[in-house]
């Protein structure tokens, strides 16, 4: 003989649906947080920093060519040997040039390397964070539906109470409202 549910407050249920939602919405947030971030970090890298290394490549080629012009006359001039100040701005210039070009083409590595951990990191979340839209839809539903048959439960119970004449002992029914799942 199954005995009635004793629900004395569906309050903390209801209560508790809104915090589920929120945790449901903070979940996703932050599955695909890390990821917005760092789309925002390769769209920065490829909109500001390669052409900027690529203006630098460009600019400090035509500061290597001024310094070898300036080295070459120096040289056909009437000394024959170029003053050491050209020939090391020569060479710095060229030092500059490999460190723009070098600094672009790790800037365009780092970009494939982000674009494939990207890649790589949203394979992995992507089933986590489908379990947490739909399994959390289903859970804020079910609790809905708690909430609601616990709600008729009262209702039924709290009608059939004052339906009863005072002198008539209460009776338990056994028609399974109790057992709620």
């Amino acid at each position: 003989m199954s005995s009635p549910a004793r629900v004395s407050d569906i309050q903390a249920l209801s209560a508790f649906r809104p915090s589920l939602i929120r945790f449901s919405e903070d979940v996703q947030r932050t599955l695909t947080s890390p990821g917005s971030d760092a789309g925002r970090v390769i769209s920065w890298m490829q909109r500001e920093r390669l052409p900027y290394w690529k203006r630098e490549i460009r600019v400090r080629s035509e500061e290597a060519v001024r310094a070898n012009t300036k080295l070459v006359q120096q040289t056909s001039s009437e000394s024959p040997r170029p003053s050491v100040d050209a020939r090391k701005d020569y060479e710095l210039a060229k030092r500059r040039v490999r460190e723009a070009e070098e600094k672009y083409e790790k800037t365009r590595q780092s970009i494939l390397k982000l674009e494939k951990a990207v890649k790589r990191y949203r394979g992995a979340v992507q089933p986590m964070a489908s379990i947490a839209r739909s399994d959390m839809s289903e859970a804020v539903a079910r609790l809905d539906g708690y909430i609601a048959a616990l709600d008729a439960y009262i209702s039924a119970g709290q009608s059939h109470a004052s339906a009863k004449p005072k002198d008539q002992p209460e009776e338990h029914e056994e028609s399974g409202k109790g057992n709620i799942e």
